[in-house]
């Protein structure tokens, strides 16, 4: 049997006296396919941002791979994250864009440098890593992101 990629359990956050997320159960399997669907406002952004360590849960735990991430900060978690608004540095390559996780690990430059030119490639933006955000078109930037 595979193992658990997420696991929630009894999963709240409240915002003063609104409960945006009430006591999410929740098990994803290693490889399954997972997709969360739901209206404007009812709390789908907010898990996701409790996953990644973004936002603390009022209640509950958050497990990845096994391991109870609860209260570790987002680059403590092997998450990784496409903000509906790109999240790009506008300051910075697309390369340092996609590499900044793995120097935020300290992950060494050459082996970073390498890793962000394949993921570029992967989204078929091999040659662009030069380029600025500025640079590129909205489902360029989407990719990169």
């Amino acid at each position: 049997m595979e193992g658990m990629a997420v696991r929630l359990q009894n999963l709240r956050k409240s915002f003063g006296r609104t409960e945006a997320v009430a006591g999410v159960d929740l098990e994803i399997a290693d490889g399954e396919f997972f997709s969360m669907l739901g209206p404007s406002g009812s709390g789908k952004t907010t898990v996701l941002r409790m996953i990644a360590g973004f936002e603390a849960p009022s209640a509950g735990t958050i497990e990845l791979a096994g391991a109870d991430v609860t209260r570790r900060a987002p680059f403590e978690r092997d998450v990784h994250t496409v903000f509906q608004d790109y999240a790009l540095f506008p300051h910075m390559t697309l390369e340092q864009n996609v590499a900044y996780s793995l120097k935020v690990r300290k992950v060494p430059k050459a082996e970073r440098r390498e890793r962000a030119r394949q993921a570029l490639a992967s989204v078929q933006l091999e040659g662009f890593g030069g380029r600025r955000p500025s640079q590129l078109s909205g489902g360029q930037r989407q990719r990169v992101a």
